[in-house]
């Protein structure tokens, strides 16, 4: 096929990672009562004095495992607030973890430490995590995906969360629960960011309340950046941290958030997006720009390929590589859609020259032999 190329527009890459489906999944196994009743997993822990990595910019780590799961667990690293201990966010690491992610609590090198010093700290945690998938003597020995990580966190955790991901395109999903910043000097700037980020706040939060807080976040992160506000109806700046709460509304609507932006399954796309998981009308506002239509699904018949951009970030000349040689159809467009490049990517590797593009937004839509099409989000700077 012929390389398109189209009217130059602006670019900036970031790594990133793309799964699609090789074959249709029906998604008839995932339902909001299969996601109620799920079978937990019994669940262990790992500690600092069990060998685990001491990260300097976070003071203490708790990371909880499922016990008989598949392995190859996504993860997710949870920072809590402003004088808080990690402790707060133990609920919900012992949560994720009997939900089939590995998940680690950190604490803080100060009680005050500001958001901007907690994003620090999570990013420490990723690192932790990555480096606890080569430990030989962890239980845990390549079993952990050192690609797939989320962040979140409570309060100023969770505004540093939305900061980790702003500084580290890596941050695969961001879960921010009640999350803090200053809103009087907070611009857009500050949470641009591609990262999905779910966010679940109290309707009565005194601390952060909504209006000045979780309503921002969510207004604030780019409207290209797939994003859930669960606001949670009579809920005051502690609620969030219980994900049993509303008969377990509040766990439902993460544990879908992660499968679908960690694992990648689509097949709880619809669930997240219509709020279908409110069955007791837990939330007071519900708010979502989630387009189910490109979100990349797995199932038992699907196959996971993985697409890099090298060097990140790029002038414009760039590797793109995936990894197997199945025949994929590459589209870049612009932020308003129109389409600037295409090409046909037939083997594990491509070099592609944007170098008379200038800086930008743009989306990757890869289309594979099913005519299954997923889009990712490349921010350019």
């Amino acid at each position: 096929m012929k390389n398109l190329k189209i009217k130059a527009k602006p670019i900036l890459f970031l790594l990133f990672a793309i799964a699609f489906k090789t074959a249709s999944s029906q998604c008839t196994n995932v339902t909001v009562g299969s996601i109620s009743n799920f079978v937990t997993f019994s669940i262990d822990s790992l500690l600092e004095s069990n060998g685990m990595r001491n990260g300097p910019h976070y003071n203490g780590a708790t990371l909880y495992y499922p016990i008989g799961g598949a392995g190859n667990y996504k993860s997710i690293v949870l920072v809590p607030g402003f004088f808080a201990t990690q402790t707060s966010v133990a609920a919900w690491g012992r949560f994720f973890a009997s939900h089939g992610f590995a998940s680690m609590t950190i604490g803080t090198n100060n009680l005050a430490d500001y958001p901007n010093v907690r994003a620090n700290a999570l990013l420490d945690g990723m690192e932790t995590i990555r480096q606890e998938n080569n430990r030989i003597a962890s239980p845990l020995y390549n079993n952990l995906d050192t690609i797939n990580i989320a962040v979140g966190g409570w309060s100023m955790g969770g505004g540093g969360a939305q900061l980790a991901a702003v500084s580290d395109t890596r941050v695969k999903a961001v879960f921010a629960i009640a999350p803090w910043l200053n809103y009087s000097t907070l611009v857009t700037a500050d949470l641009n960011h591609a990262s999905p980020v779910l966010i679940l706040s109290g309707q009565f939060d005194p601390t952060a309340p909504p209006a000045q807080h979780s309503n921002v976040h969510y207004n604030y992160t780019p409207a290209t950046t797939e994003k859930v506000l669960f606001e949670i109806v009579g809920g005051d700046h502690y609620i969030p941290l219980s994900p049993g709460f509303g008969n377990g509304d509040v766990g439902n609507v993460a544990f879908a958030w992660m499968n679908l932006f960690l694992n990648g399954d689509s097949c709880y796309c619809s669930i997240v997006k219509n709020d279908s998981l409110n069955q007791n009308s837990t939330a007071s506002n519900f708010l979502t720009n989630i387009n189910c239509s490109g979100t990349a699904s797995v199932s038992e018949n699907s196959s996971i390929i993985t697409f890099s951009i090298y060097p990140n970030p790029t002038t414009g000349n760039f590797v793109l590589t995936q990894s197997s040689s199945n025949k994929i159809e590459i589209e870049i467009q612009n932020i308003v859609g129109e389409l600037i490049y295409k090409t046909e990517l037939a083997s594990q590797q491509a070099t592609i020259d944007l170098s008379k593009e200038a800086k930008g937004l743009y989306f990757v839509n890869t289309i594979d032999t099913y005519k299954n099409v997923t889009y990712k989000k490349i921010i350019l700077q």
